[in-house]
């Protein structure tokens, strides 16, 4: 009897992008965090580490900038990469950069 094994996805979340998309708003850590539901170390974190200091699970991690993305007005894949289209995360940065709003 074979066992269906599901393919486990990695996500990274590329900080450059949502740090850029924030200050291209013109939106402080506070204020971001504010209308987001967030604390300002959340979204320090968010576009700083790759860690979850502030976040008890990673996937909690991926749910917050998720949010933060979409108040941002970002695709999911202009901020979070996966494992399959991983690479180094660049062109997901340089899409974004030549994206307009």
């Amino acid at each position: 009897m074979m066992l269906n094994k599901k393919k486990k996805i990695d996500q990274r979340i590329l900080r450059e992008v949502l740090s850029a998309a924030r200050k291209e708003r013109g939106l402080s850590h506070e204020a971001l965090a504010e209308v987001v539901c967030l604390r300002k170390w959340h979204i320090k974190e968010l576009e700083e580490a790759d860690t979850f200091l502030t976040f008890y699970t990673m996937a909690i991690k991926i749910q917050a900038a998720k949010r933060v993305g979409s108040y941002l007005g970002l695709s999911e894949s202009q901020f979070l990469s996966t494992n399959e289209a991983m690479g180094n995360g660049l062109s997901n940065v340089l899409d974004y950069k030549s994206s307009s709003f």
